[in-house]
């Protein structure tokens, strides 16, 4: 599925709690406990509402003395005591709404499904509390954008100050600063901690990942560090920060043998795409891990065999040189900088023949990339007859 216009394809992997924490989590928030509360004040009241289910002047005034908050305050908690089914308006008045009986006592699940439509609501239509509409038609893309950007940030998050000038940058915004306000809202909610730099909670972490998603981002999931893979390494490699990623393969090599796990990636490399392979062989390569014993090892697997025999300085066949061509072309997706350099002139028909042959499971996208961006027609020409050859 095609992401939303101008996100990016992939996000860096994140790690998750279990289901049971994050419920724990959704349960212990104090903005859900006072949307309850602001639920539970309808019980045995007789509470007028408008046409379009709002709380009636009358009763946000009372509700502003009972509960000491400003009518704001009390219009944002009513809106979404209703918007989760906490009350429920009628012809004749407003009962508790069956939503109550999923919160906070229904399932793990039910818990964290409940906390994301509070996540969504606070996101999409929390600034409209806090300023007149009429000024600034851009205040539902205040919290998404707030979030993206922490989402980006990691576990490191990011100072209040940057992540307001990032949000306005961001929707060309000028005058009072609503991020604050919506920040509040989602500390109050349980999804950041606003203390030092503003960070997300790993709920919204969860929460948000979901959504993500369902735009068609890939963000991986992490298992926990003691359960991490040679392929799930080589997952997160590419797109995780340098430091993070150097903290996880230290973590995950730390109770192998090196032997073993130098094994474990060349065979993780030979099973993954060329994004995963070139990095295993790159991350062989700068560590300890890369002996002459390995690299033998590693002659046994077709798919990382022309590397290993670069590294062993044997000469590979042309078969191989095309394998290597293919990997960089499909990681990289550039013909002018990883093609035209390495391939001499006059050998291009030599390695499309080998590469339209080649097992490799982009051969053909990579045929066709070279048949739209060489520079030279006739080369381009004899790349398109290879690509068809490999679809066929």
């Amino acid at each position: 599925m095609a992401n939303e216009p101008g996100l990016p394809d992939q996000l860096s992997p994140i790690r998750l709690p279990d289901v049971a924490t994050l419920a724990h989590q959704a349960r212990a928030s104090a903005l859900l406990a006072r949307v309850r509360r602001m639920a539970e004040w309808v019980d045995g009241r007789r509470v007028s509402v408008t046409h379009d289910g709002l709380l009636s002047a009358g009763h946000i005034a009372i509700a502003t003395q009972d509960f000491d908050l400003s009518a704001n305050e009390i219009e944002f908690l009513w809106d979404l005591a209703t918007e989760l089914g906490f009350v429920e308006a009628r012809e004749d008045g407003v009962e508790l709404g069956s939503g109550l009986e999923d919160w906070p006592g229904g399932s793990d699940e039910m818990a964290i499904e409940v906390w994301g439509a509070a996540f969504d609501f606070v996101l999409t239509a929390g600034a409209w509390y806090e300023e007149d509409p009429d000024d600034d038609p851009d205040l539902d893309d205040v919290g998404p954008a707030a979030v993206f950007g922490l989402f980006v940030a990691g576990e490191y998050g990011m100072p209040r100050e940057k992540l307001s000038q990032l949000v306005r940058k961001g929707l060309d915004r000028s005058g009072e600063d609503p991020v604050p306000a919506v920040l509040e809202q989602l500390r109050e909610l349980g999804a950041v901690e606003t203390e030092g730099t503003v960070r997300l909670t790993p709920l919204a972490f969860a929460v948000a990942r979901e959504s993500y998603v369902a735009m068609g981002i890939d963000v991986p999931v992490l298992p926990l560090t003691g359960q991490m893979t040679a392929a799930d390494l080589l997952v997160a490699g590419p797109v995780l920060p340098v430091d993070a990623f150097d903290h996880e393969f230290r973590a995950w090599l730390a109770p192998r043998d090196p032997d073993e796990a130098g094994k474990e990636l060349a065979r993780a490399a030979a099973a993954g795409d060329a994004v995963e392979r070139m990095f295993a062989v790159h991350l062989i390569r700068s560590t300890e891990l890369g002996t002459e014993q390995l690299w033998r090892f590693a002659l046994d697997l077709p798919e990382v065999r022309p590397y290993a025999k670069t590294e062993l300085r044997e000469p590979p066949d042309i078969a191989e040189v095309a394998w290597l061509l293919t990997d960089t072309l499909a990681a990289t997706g550039d013909v002018k900088e990883s093609f035209l350099p390495a391939v001499p002139a006059g050998s291009e028909q030599e390695i499309f023949d080998a590469m339209w042959r080649l097992p490799h499971p982009e051969a053909k996208y990579v045929l066709t990339m070279i048949g739209e961006d060489h520079p030279d027609k006739k080369i381009a020409k004899a790349a398109r007859k290879a690509a068809f050859k490999a679809r066929s």
